[in-house]
């Protein structure tokens, strides 16, 4: 076996890796190399099995396509760089390390506030400059005046996306005696309320002394940070974005910053990256630049060496690797039939693993949404399902739950997910559907707010959706009622709409019913976008009756 490490990890860990495998050490930090052409890598990846890599992109499809990989090992927490579809359809898993700069993250962004409030770096640029001159007493009460700073005691902390690094930052900023306002309609009041207060962000924007943003990026919030948002800010207010660039309308906050509409800025990340001199943001005084050092500690390489280390020891020994984006590559997980096989520890880690791709892709936020999967042995079957309120970040699988067909605890520690009615009544019904997914994907919730369905206006749905995906009426989350009304909606279809609540996917296997969802949040975008337009027109019925015989197939067969 023969790996190819691009990424930075510890020595302890690399003298690991050497004693597994024939290992080609190759850190982008001390080559200096990222690669981005496609066939550049294909000769780079030429007899290796195993890539480690951070930065480089393998956005490409034909990249998994004229390569050998077997493993690719992403150091990353939200690897973007890596197109996911491809590497599964080559049958290739794909590992990430999660979590694993939450801390430095977070620890940058409160020493920030500080360094901001106390004006640090502008003393500490004055204290260094030609400026700088004491003569007399006079000019040491001017510089001391010049740079009087303000307690944070008191001050409103405003925190945009409240996942791990939103709260280790609130946890660090406790002490100093602030108040919290947090804007991230994916987390509940229950968890909030322990900090602070729930509110939209726009109130967020005009009442908040920082602004500190740490929402996941998706094409839905780009510019969420826009100029009618910056305007809403006080003039002695300061942004700080540690999260993604494309969150905020850069153009317009400069413009905001050099008019100083507002009091400044801390950026450690950009639209186009890497930065250089000429970045414009350099000739403004009240801006902190920083080239992408959020996660730039030495514990967060050791952080993703552990974790790395770990998962590939457990698929060198045929095992399913703790941190997998893509559990379906893994044969155990492709038939429902071998389910009686597995180990539930399998099962348990591979509903974890579609919870954090879940979060990963944008489908849900926080804890929002839950995962089942039945197990049928003999006459009896059982259901394991996600916990409720447990962040998706957070969850292990000693997390998932083991609930009879009556929602009973068989095995477990906490409370299962408050849908447990939605799952088992799916269950009792159809005895094709072996795993549900209920989600929050944005374009399936647009629908459900409007209380539309999805009508069969593309083939490629038909076949995996089943046809018209219906918007089944609204229920209060957790009852039987809403239950009672997906079960009547969703009827022999992989897919349902809930009114005012996103949507339910299921299949004969977790795979199968992610693969539902992937459709089903692609059509409800297609169907919403052109709609704003005109209606749309809908597939001629023989065409549809066509398409419906192969999801019929495609059912017997059980490929979803």
């Amino acid at each position: 076996m023969r790996a190819l490490i691009t990424a930075s990890i510890s020595d302890e860990v690399l003298k690991e890796l050497k004693k597994k495998m024939d290992v080609t050490y190759e850190s982008w930090r001390d080559t200096g190399n990222i690669y981005f052409d496609v066939k550049e890598m294909v000769e780079k990846l030429k007899g290796y099995d195993i890539f480690i890599t951070a930065a480089d992109d393998l956005k490409k499809a034909e990249l998994f396509e004229q390569t050998s990989l077997k493993l690719i090992v992403s150091c990353r927490g939200d690897p973007f760089n890596i197109d996911l579809d491809a590497a599964t359809k080559n049958n290739i898993p794909v590992i990430y390390t999660p979590l694993r700069n939450v801390v430095a993250v977070a620890e940058l962004t409160v020493g920030l506030i500080v360094s901001i409030a106390r004006n640090l770096i502008k003393l500490d640029r004055f204290l260094h400059s030609d400026e700088f001159e004491v003569i007399d007493f006079e000019d040491w009460i001017k510089c001391y005046n010049r740079f009087m700073g303000n307690e944070l005691l008191n001050k409103n902390i405003g925190i945009i996306g409240f996942g791990q690094i939103g709260r280790q930052v609130a946890d660090r900023l406790k002490p100093f005696g602030v108040k919290f306002l947090i804007y991230d309609p994916f987390v509940s009041n229950e968890i909030i309320e322990k900090y602070g207060r729930k509110t939209d962000i726009d109130s967020l924007m005009k009442e908040s002394d920082f602004i500190t943003i740490h929402a996941v990026a998706t094409d839905e919030n780009d510019n969420l940070i826009n100029e009618e948002r910056i305007a809403m800010m006080k003039s002695s207010a300061f942004l700080i974005n540690l999260a993604k660039g494309s969150l905020v309308d850069y153009e317009k906050l400069y413009d905001a910053l050099k008019s100083n509409k507002i009091a400044g800025a801390a950026l450690d990340v950009f639209p186009l990256e890497p930065i250089d001199e000429d970045n414009e943001f350099l000739e403004l005084e009240n801006v902190i630049v920083m080239p992408h050092i959020g996660g730039n500690t030495v514990e967060v390489i050791n952080r993703q060496s552990n974790m790395l280390l770990k998962d590939i020891t457990i698929w060198l020994d045929k095992g399913i690797p703790s941190h997998i984006l893509n559990p379906e590559v893994f044969e155990e997980f492709k038939d429902e039939n071998k389910f009686l096989d597995q180990p539930i520890k399998k099962l348990k880690k591979e509903i974890v693993s579609t919870c954090k791709r879940l979060l990963n892709d944008g489908h849900v936020i926080g804890s929002a949404g839950n995962v089942s999967i039945r197990v049928k042995s003999g006459d009896d079957e059982f259901v394991l399902i996600t916990p409720s309120n447990v962040n998706y970040e957070e969850m292990e699988p000693d997390d998932i739950l083991i609930i009879n067909l009556e929602g009973k605890v068989v095995e477990g520690e906490r409370n299962p997910s408050v849908e447990k009615h939605l799952h088992l009544g799916i269950y009792k019904e159809r005895e094709d559907v072996n795993a549900i997914i209920h989600s929050h994907g944005i374009y399936s919730t647009i629908l459900s707010t409007l209380k539309l369905a999805l009508p069969p206006a593309m083939e490629e749905l038909v076949p995996y959706l089943g046809g018209e995906v219906l918007c089944a009426e609204y229920g209060e989350a957790g009852s039987e009622e809403l239950a009672e009304n997906v079960k009547k909606s969703l009827e022999e279809r992989n897919a349902v709409i809930l009114a005012n609540h996103g949507s339910l996917c299921c299949g004969s296997h977790l795979g199968g019913a992610y693969t539902v969802l992937q459709y089903l949040e692609r059509g409800s975008k297609i169907y919403y976008l052109a709609k704003l337009i005109k209606e749309p027109y809908l597939l001629p019925e023989d065409v549809i009756d066509y398409e419906m015989d192969i999801f019929d197939i495609f059912k017997e067969s059980k490929k979803i």
